[in-house]
């Protein structure tokens, strides 16, 4: 009997989980985004925000993402109506099947793009050697999804990046090969020159590190 009693109370519980809402914001002020997590919380959704993740260009400012089986009117509804008090963008809906974009079971997709300024970022760096482990590295932004890391030697190695930003300062960029997703700060600093004291963009690896970009290697461009 009591067996019985567990197993009932499992389903109970299973049948009662929240399907996750994995949340991907784009120029979204922070204030905004702690805000939207917070209410999705207090609401009963179950908030997994995505790191290194890109909201794609074809979608509208705010999409939901679900695989073409999931059929849950009233928990989209209810998701629906939370989005459309925080004052964002029409919900439009997405069934996608790709790697990237695709949720299992009930898990949904939220892409919430905001009207922010796209943090400026600069062309082209170069590595500190005695901060990146002795390594001579140009890091180049490509694009706004792409960044390339050349490594010099006896011949260039060079990998790419897909890469996002978050105001004021972060930058998030997921390398080939490499599991983890390496988080850099932005800033600007003033560096003594033979021309004076001039403004530079310095970019800072502050964590998860490997051995090509360690924790604390720094890149920068001086502006004269």
């Amino acid at each position: 009997m009591k067996w019985l009693i567990s197993l009932m109370a499992l389903l109970v519980i299973t049948g009662c989980t929240s399907p996750t809402v994995f949340l991907t914001t784009e120029r979204l002020a922070k204030e905004d985004r702690a805000e939207l997590i917070t209410v999705l919380s207090q609401s009963g959704f179950q908030v997994e925000p995505t790191i290194g993740v890109r909201i794609p260009e074809a979608f509208p400012d705010v999409v939901v993402a679900t695989n073409p089986a999931n059929e849950n009117p009233d928990f989209f509804s209810k998701l629906e109506r939370i989005i459309q008090q925080q004052s964002l963008a029409p919900v439009s809906y997405q069934k996608l099947y790709q790697q990237k974009h695709y949720y299992k079971g009930r898990d949904v997709g939220l892409y919430v793009r905001g009207n922010e300024p796209e943090l400026r970022l600069p062309p082209v760096l170069r590595g500190d050697e005695d901060t990146c482990n002795g390594q001579r590295i140009i890091l180049e932004f490509i694009n706004k999804n792409k960044l390339k890391i050349d490594v010099e030697g006896e011949e260039i190695i060079s990998y790419t990046a897909d890469y996002r930003t978050v105001l004021p300062n972060t930058v998030y960029a997921n390398l080939e090969s490499v599991d983890n997703t390496v988080k850099f700060k932005l800033s600007q600093v003033s560096v003594e020159t033979y021309a004076g004291m001039r403004t530079a963009d310095k970019l800072v690896v502050t964590s998860n590190g490997n051995s090509i970009l360690p924790i604390g290697c720094e890149f920068m461009i001086i502006h004269y």
